[in-house]
């Protein structure tokens, strides 16, 4: 029995009547409504013998479902299905028609109906806060209030008697039905998640909408803060099961092979994303989340996947997965911190920022994906800083590359990224994205000051004027703990001509540092970088001092460093120029000659020469590569390409990476694979080949 005070068909249309089809196929799938939909028409579905209405039993199929007051979720049917069954869906499509109670019950269904389309938002942020915090329980409170503060954009949308709330950075959509309260959400979060979850996104309604939120003592954070740090004590039990559970899917998603990954692959990584973020493992989830998207692509067979990415992201994921079970994780509070991440999202209420310009630049990814990046330096924390305008795909035609640098606003109050030149930026309200970006848009409003002075002591100390510290700062990024770094400023003392290579197809460009030290820039041609390689090229034959330098860095053995933007000297004051939009005063020459050398032609160009020990490794790597993609990490034979290169590793000094070699061939399993590619790839980065 339902025990619930319930009675009258009418109550029960109230309280089923208003999940529509969206909501009832995100607590199981269309295809299983469809064929509860059959059963319905078909007239398998009525009031149950034994009680019917006034007990709350449904038979459906020749099954009896069991009613609950809080919906769908709340059923039980005496089938062997587990969760949510065809039959109780069944139940729930034909409570909705009219036709299941009397003229009476079913005018009182359409009132009630009528009245959740009017206030189902109203009926969210009228709900007791205490008695919710209660219903979800401690873990629950302290995981949604732990992630409140963090958490990105949220949509709310009314749906008739439905409250729909997106949450895109956890791609969750949770459905608030109206009359059913907490216990009727709908999602398609793991079960374990739901409650946290489900609360998140009530607590966002109620942020959005100007509503104290008076978390519980034991939430242990609250929602204002605005840097979001997981706990720092020990991984507990519940979190070891969730790892473990994590490496298990990602070792299977591998064993696969990722040139004939399933469909399933990309969804499931999805939500183990979702779970990490719930978990307290911000890292992991991104991780994980990166390799949900390479695996949509895989699975679509778009021609911008990349199955070396996979495993690389794979590779990273195993490795975390396994130092956050490590014992010197658990026995140091501060490693722990470090390799869970953190979900920093804004900075300090009320605090401003004031940066420096550093130029954008324009990027186009094999998966379609294009957009803008500006680039700024933030003399407090002594880093580049950037803010990232894109698309996808071509879905919207008013998003060019001129049309970004020319049109489109960064923040009100600055405009475009071409009315930045020759100013200084603050911004107020800056916000943080998990990646470091800065996020354009919301609350953040921005004013322009002058652009600082040549001699300004802020200009004098920003970026790096010594390469042998660029080279540390680099090889200080590398492997778990070293945080993202994609571009750097560097202020060097002498800038030489370009230099054409026509073998590799680039453009190079050596700047010296103020102890002489030489470092290498290259310009690969690719047809939307023409005039790039045309303003590098002209900018550094105009006689313009330049004083500084934008390069994207490209991590691995070949150490690539492509400049992207530079500032030079104007008016005594630091000027930025957009390489890919900004010209210089003298006739380019040798991109000329490269494009002209390469009209008609389709073959790539050709990798830069790599030293000795990064032969080796890239080696390594494409075995494993060509392994993964297709499934055969956990096979090695006798005549595998990989055993002659134990003893060249030997030889270069590279024992770590030869014994973990030795391990896998001893004993191979996608594990141990994804170990040694993690390593070899730590050892690429550690080699800077560019200096």
């Amino acid at each position: 029995m339902s025990g619930n005070g319930v009675r009258g068909p009418a109550d029960w249309h109230r309280a089923w009547g208003n999940y529509d089809d969206e909501a009832l196929a995100a607590l199981a799938s269309t295809g299983l409504l469809r064929r509860a939909g059959k059963d319905v028409e078909a007239g398998k579905v009525g009031w149950h013998p034994d009680g019917g209405a006034a007990a709350g039993l449904v038979a459906a199929d020749g099954q009896r479902v069991e009613l609950a007051i809080q919906g769908p979720g709340g059923a039980r049917c005496d089938c062997p299905a587990p969760g949510i069954c065809k039959h109780i869906l069944a139940a729930a499509l034909w409570l909705r028609a009219p036709a299941a109670t009397d003229a009476p019950a079913a005018a009182a269904t359409e009132g009630a109906t009528e009245a959740g389309q009017a206030g189902v938002l109203d009926e969210v942020l009228a709900l007791d806060q205490d008695a919710l915090f209660k219903a979800a329980g401690t873990a629950a409170v302290r995981k949604a209030a732990g992630m409140l503060a963090g958490l990105g954009r949220v949509d709310i949308a009314e749906q008739g008697a439905v409250l729909v709330i997106a949450i895109p950075e956890l791609d969750l959509v949770c459905r608030y039905v109206a009359g059913t309260g907490y216990e009727g959400m709908v999602s398609g979060a793991a079960p374990r998640l739901a409650k946290a979850l489900h609360l998140l996104a009530l607590a966002a309604v109620w942020h959005a909408h100007g509503r104290v939120l008076p978390w519980p003592a034991q939430a242990g954070t609250a929602p204002s803060d605005a840097d979001t740090t997981p706990s720092t004590g020990g991984v507990s039990a519940e979190e070891r099961r969730f790892l473990l559970h994590a490496r298990a899917l990602v070792h299977e998603t591998c064993a696969a092979g990722w040139s004939h990954v399933s469909d399933i692959a990309a969804p499931q990584l999805r939500a183990l994303a979702t779970s990490a973020r719930v978990e307290s493992f911000p890292r992991l989830a991104g991780l994980l989340r990166g390799l949900a998207g390479i695996a949509d692509l895989l699975a679509a067979r778009d021609f911008g996947a990349d199955e070396a990415q996979a495993l690389q992201l794979a590779a990273q994921a195993h490795a975390l997965i396994h130092a956050l079970g490590a014992p010197a994780a658990q026995a140091d509070p501060a490693l722990l911190a470090r390799l869970r991440g953190t979900a920093r999202r804004s900075f300090e209420a009320g605090a401003t920022l004031e940066l420096l310009p550093l130029g954008s630049y324009w990027w186009e990814a094999r998966s379609g994906a294009r957009g803008l990046t500006s680039a700024f330096w933030d003399p407090q924390a002594g880093q580049v800083r950037q803010a990232v305008l894109a698309r996808r795909d071509d879905s919207d035609p008013g998003f060019s590359k001129d049309g970004a640098w020319a049109r489109h606003s960064l923040w009100p109050g600055a405009g475009a990224a071409a009315a930045l030149a020759g100013k200084a930026l603050v911004l107020e309200e800056p916000r943080l994205a998990e990646d470091g970006r800065l996020g354009t848009g919301g609350a953040t409003r921005a004013s322009t000051q002058p652009a600082w002075l040549l001699r300004d002591s802020r200009w004098q100390e920003a970026g790096f004027d010594d390469w042998s510290a660029l080279r540390e700062a680099i090889a200080g990024t590398a492997g778990l703990l070293g945080e993202p770094l994609d571009m750097v400023l560097l202020r060097p003392a002498a800038c030489e001509q370009p230099q054409l290579d026509e073998a590799a197809q680039q453009l190079t460009w050596r700047i010296r540092d103020r102890a002489g030290r030489s470092l290498t820039l290259r310009l690969p041609y690719e047809a939307w970088k023409a005039a790039r390689l045309d303003n590098v090229e002209a900018w550094a034959a105009s006689g313009d001092t330049i004083a500084g330098v934008g390069a994207r860095l490209e991590r691995g053995g070949q150490g690539l460093l492509e400049p992207v933007t530079l500032l030079v000297g104007r008016d005594a004051r630091v000027h930025p120029v957009s390489l890919d939009f900004e010209a210089g005063q003298a006739r380019p020459m040798l991109a000329t000659r490269i494009r002209r050398m390469l009209r008609g032609r389709t073959a790539p160009a050709a990798a830069p020469a790599v030293r000795g020990h990064g032969r080796v490794v890239h080696a390594l790597l494409a075995q494993l590569e060509r392994k993964a993609m297709s499934g055969h990490l956990h096979l090695a034979r006798r005549d595998d390409e990989l055993h002659a290169l134990r003893p060249t590793l030997l030889a270069l000094g590279l024992d770590g990476l030869a014994h973990l070699l030795a391990r896998y061939l001893a004993a191979p399993d996608v594990g141990r694979a994804l170990a040694l590619y993690h390593a070899g790839q730590t050892c690429l980065e550690l080699d800077t080949g560019f200096l």
